[in-house]
């Protein structure tokens, strides 16, 4: 059966391999994120229904007028929204400016919370949808470098587990996709090349954190592998609360959550200084 399915961030890497993927599927897609002009042409190169909307997540304006765009294809809103929006911000916690870790707050947690309360009223005047929220094997565990991060993405994850609860009276589920490293576009930025060495302390760990996030991402999955389970988890009939991606990475978030705290330090700083 078609769905009518929003995913925000979709006009490259992740977001925009589920748009394609679910578009090919026969559902109708809502691609949204700032630059129009890529999501005008994704419509264009795409297989079956793709509707570029332009979305700021964090102007609560832009999420609005968003909500209007749906409303004026779909009255009824959309079956599946998928947050997908995002970016990394990376670099020992003390060197990071204050402003710079607002923004990935106000991006990664405050534009996903504000995208999801403007489309969850028509989802609960039907009683039924779903929400898809992005999160990172960063949400349940944390290496050096990625405290702030990984912190947006603990918060999704609280903010997940809060949502499935309180949304399953009306028919709602809300699922997490954890995807490990992957080889796209998203913004990662790497506090060590535009304010490196600010702090000589941490000029050794910058540079660890920098080999580490280089080799890791040699080496990720291609966001189409990511674009597969996202779409499983947003039309499958019983969804799970939780899907890690790939998954052989399951193993290892199991192992890095439940072994005892002073053997996972030392197993993630082994694991970031080798890179170096």
């Amino acid at each position: 059966m078609s769905k009518t399915i929003l995913i925000t961030g979709a006009s490259s890497g992740i977001g925009r391999a589920t748009a394609v993927r679910l578009a090919a599927e026969g559902h109708t897609v809502f691609a949204a994120a700032r630059r129009l002009d890529r999501l005008t042409e994704l419509a264009r190169e795409t297989t079956g229904t793709v509707i570029p909307v332009e979305l700021d997540v964090c102007d609560p304006e832009s999420v609005r007028r968003a909500v209007e765009t749906v409303a004026g294809s779909a009255p009824d809103g959309v079956d599946v929204l998928i947050n997908n929006a995002g970016y990394a911000l990376t670099g020992p916690a003390e060197t990071l400016a204050t402003a710079d870790v607002r923004a990935q707050f106000e991006t990664n947690v405050i534009g996903l919370f504000d995208v999801t309360r403007a489309f969850l009223p028509q989802m609960r005047a039907r009683r039924s949808g779903r929400i898809v929220n992005i999160s990172s094997l960063l949400g349940e565990i944390s290496v050096p470098g990625s405290g702030i991060y990984g912190g947006t993405k603990h918060a999704v994850e609280a903010l997940s587990d809060a949502l499935r609860m309180e949304l399953k009276p009306f028919g709602i589920s809300v699922v997490v996709v954890q995807p490990s490293f992957v080889g796209t576009e998203i913004d990662v930025t790497h506090h060590m090349t535009t304010n490196g060495g600010s702090i000589a302390d941490y000029v050794t760990q910058e540079r660890e954190i920098g080999a580490y996030l280089d080799a890791q991402t040699k080496t990720a999955v291609a966001p189409e592998v990511v674009a597969a389970c996202i779409a499983r988890a947003s039309l499958t009939s019983r969804p799970r609360a939780r899907y890690v991606t790939p998954k052989r990475d399951a193993l290892v978030l199991g192992m890095l959550t439940t072994l005892p705290t002073r053997l996972t330090d030392a197993i993630k700083l082994r694991l970031v200084r080798s890179a170096a």
